[in-house]
């Protein structure tokens, strides 16, 4: 089973509304806690001095820049686990 899910330009997660954050130049959106996840790796690597909703209030994430983070976002978890 899918824990997100998009149907109608809603996302959903585990069958209910969700809240978004935007992706820059896009009028997309993504889940907030796929946005959480990114800033954890953003914040771990170039620090903290910019709060997610700071980042979300300029336009969020690069669509590229969200997969970039997502992947050693990852990657860091696995190492963890280690």
């Amino acid at each position: 089973m899918m824990d997100f899910m998009n149907y109608n330009g809603v996302w959903k997660y585990m069958g209910k509304p969700c809240d978004t954050a935007p992706v820059q130049k896009t009028s997309g959106k993504i889940p907030y806690k796929i946005a959480e996840e990114a800033y954890k790796e953003y914040s771990a690597r170039y620090g903290s001095t910019q709060s997610l909703q700071q980042l979300n209030d300029r336009g969020g994430f690069g669509a590229e820049e969200l997969a970039i983070l997502l992947y050693y976002r990852i990657k860091r978890i696995e190492k963890e686990k280690k």
